[in-house]
């Protein structure tokens, strides 16, 4: 095989990783992982804490008090869709 089709086999197998495994974590900013758990919705609450009052901040605490109700309920699907508009709301 040449260069080329290693790094398109590459690519494939990669990209099918990511589309068969579940969504229980999203790349976080600064391109760490994150995770729906204690330890990553402490980290978002300070993070949210640290935010200057406005529309943004109350975005994300709303978001925050989401995914934390559907961390209890066991919902890691929906628990990651609000910890990410979370970080989207920290990020404006």
């Amino acid at each position: 095989m040449t260069f080329l089709n290693l790094n398109a086999l590459a690519l494939a197998a990669i990209s099918l990783a990511i589309a068969a495994s579940p969504m229980t974590s999203v790349l976080a900013h600064e391109g760490h992982k994150m995770e729906c758990n204690d330890a990553t919705i402490k980290a978002m609450k300070a993070d949210v804490q640290a935010m200057p009052d406005g529309t943004p901040k109350t975005t994300a605490v709303k978001e925050m008090k989401s995914a934390e109700d559907m961390m209890q309920k066991k919902d890691m699907k929906a628990c990651m869709t609000h910890l990410q508009n979370a970080m989207e709301a920290t990020e404006k």
